[in-house]
């Protein structure tokens, strides 16, 4: 199950991606995200705020935003560190699950069920930082 053809544009800041509030998870299996963002939805979730991307579509979009970003999110370059560890799991194949995380315990809540599954990377991203979980 997957929302793939649903979702908007993802968010940017500086010209690259930064979804303030969410959790990044990116999962070894696609089948492990599907089951994952059940998961989430049967647990409360509203099917907008959990979203999947595709390997190919994570890396296609995280190269095209990166030659896009501005020189300001080049010189800090969290956000640049970050799409290049997108693009390294992307290109291992891995599936990218993106759910709407506002709050500590939204967060904790997640990331209870994200252990339950084999990831190669969950982030946060709030306003400022982004936080690896």
């Amino acid at each position: 199950m997957s929302n793939e053809h649903q979702r908007p544009s993802p968010p940017t800041q500086l010209g690259v991606f930064y979804p303030v509030g969410h959790v990044v998870v990116a999962l070894e299996a696609r089948e492990d995200a599907e089951r994952m963002r059940q998961l989430l939805i049967d647990g409360g979730y509203d099917e907008p705020d959990v979203t999947l991307w595709s390997s190919s579509e994570v890396s296609a979009g995280a190269r095209e935003l990166q030659q896009s970003a501005s020189l300001l999110a080049r010189i800090f370059g969290a956000e640049i560190a970050a799409m290049d560890k997108h693009i390294e799991l992307a290109d291992a194949g891995y599936t990218f699950l993106v759910a709407y995380c506002p709050s500590e315990l939204d967060t904790k809540r997640l990331m209870n069920v994200a252990r339950r599954f084999r990831y190669g990377l969950a982030q946060k991203y709030d306003r400022f930082t982004i936080t690896k979980l």
